[in-house]
C-alpha cells in the first residue's frame, strides 16, 4: 500500500511541478514582452510558481539565516547538492534573481533549453577545459552586470547526503569576480527525492535551506595555494551550515 502511495505522490509531484513551470514560462513570456528585463521576468515569475508547488506538495521548508543575504548587491551562493529538487528549491527560496551553472546537455532539451537561456542561466561543457573557462568568463560577466550566481561546486549530486570535495573551479570565479560569497546548504531534499531511484518519499517532506554569513577573499591573488585555500573554506562553512 505504501508503494501505490509512492507511486501517485511521485506522478502528482512531477505532474504538478511541469504544469506550474509551464504555466510560469507563459507567464514570464506575456510579461517580458518589449522589455529589457527578460532575465528578471523569467526567475521572478519562477520563484513564485516554485513556491507555490512547493505549498500544493505539503512540503516543510525552514528557512535560517535569510538575513544574511545582502541586499542590492549581487553575490555568488555556493551549496551542497543533494537532489534534482535543490533547483527548484533554490528558485523558490533564495530572494534574490540570479543565474545557474547547468550541464550544457539542458540545453539541448526543446522548450526547456529555450528556458533556461531566457532566465540567463549558464551552460558548462565539463569534458573541456578550455570551455569550462569560457563559462568561468561568462558567469563573471553575469555578476558584472549585477546579477547573482548559484553555484554546486560539488559538480555533481551526493549520493549518501554527505558534502563532497568541492571543484577549484569556483575560486576561481570568486576570486576573479571580486564578489562576496554567500555558504548555503541543503538539507533533507535527498531524503525525499534521493538521487538513485524514481520515487518520492512523500512521509519526508521536510527540508532545511540554512544561509551563512558573507565572505570575502583577496582577489588580488588567483595563485594556486591560494586558490586551494579559498576552496577549503567555501567547503568548510557549507559543512558548517549542512550539520547544524
Amino acid at each position: 500500500m505504501h508503494k501505490l502511495y509512492q507511486i501517485l505522490f511521485t506522478v502528482y509531484s512531477w505532474t504538478l511541478f511541469v504544469s506550474l513551470w509551464m504555466i510560469s514560462t507563459l507567464t514570464a513570456v506575456i510579461l517580458s514582452i518589449d522589455t529589457k528585463e527578460k532575465e528578471n521576468v523569467f526567475n521572478t515569475i519562477e520563484r513564485v510558481f516554485s513556491r507555490i508547488a512547493f505549498k500544493l506538495m505539503g512540503m516543510q521548508v525552514n528557512i535560517q539565516g535569510i538575513e544574511n543575504i545582502p541586499e542590492n548587491e549581487p553575490v555568488i551562493f555556493i551549496s551542497n547538492h543533494q537532489s534534482m529538487m535543490d533547483i527548484k528549491l533554490s528558485l523558490a527560496f533564495i530572494p534574490t534573481n540570479f543565474s545557474f551553472i547547468s550541464k550544457d546537455t539542458v540545453f539541448h532539451v526543446p522548450i526547456l533549453g529555450t528556458y533556461m537561456t531566457a532566465s540567463g542561466h549558464i551552460p558548462i561543457q565539463r569534458t573541456e577545459d578550455r570551455k569550462a573557462y569560457e563559462t568561468l568568463l561568462t558567469a563573471i560577466r553575469k555578476l558584472s552586470s549585477r546579477k547573482s550566481l548559484v553555484v554546486f561546486p560539488e559538480g555533481t549530486r551526493s549520493e549518501t547526503g554527505k558534502l563532497g570535495a568541492f571543484k577549484r573551479g569556483i575560486s576561481l570565479i570568486v576570486l576573479k569576480s571580486g564578489r562576496r560569497v554567500v555558504p548555503m546548504a541543503i538539507y533533507g531534499s535527498n531524503q525525499f527525492m534521493p538521487k538513485r531511484g524514481w520515487l518520492s518519499h512523500p512521509e519526508k517532506r521536510y527540508v532545511r535551506i540554512s544561509f551563512g554569513k558573507p565572505l570575502s577573499f583577496d582577489n588580488s591573488r588567483t595563485d594556486r595555494e591560494y586558490t586551494i585555500h579559498v576552496t577549503n573554506t567555501l567547503q568548510t562553512e557549507v559543512l558548517k551550515l549542512l550539520n547544524a
